[in-house]
């Protein structure tokens, strides 16, 4: 096998700590994903109540 074969095959299977670093990226996307539905949703469902309260308010006056 010649050298540059072999740096290949040591760069594919070495994990010095990159393993934590590609984790850490996943877990801060689905976070961020994950945020990103929940403010779109609970703006829309804030925006129900509200209407829901203003109707139930003037039909009490």
């Amino acid at each position: 096998m010649n050298q540059l074969a072999i740096r290949i095959k040591n760069f594919l299977s070495s994990e010095r700590g990159d393993t934590n670093f590609v984790s850490m990226l996943l877990i801060i996307g689905i976070v961020v994903v994950l945020a990103g539905l929940f403010l779109t949703l609970g703006k829309g469902v804030m925006e129900q109540i509200t209407s829901k309260v203003n109707e139930f308010i003037s039909s009490l006056g």
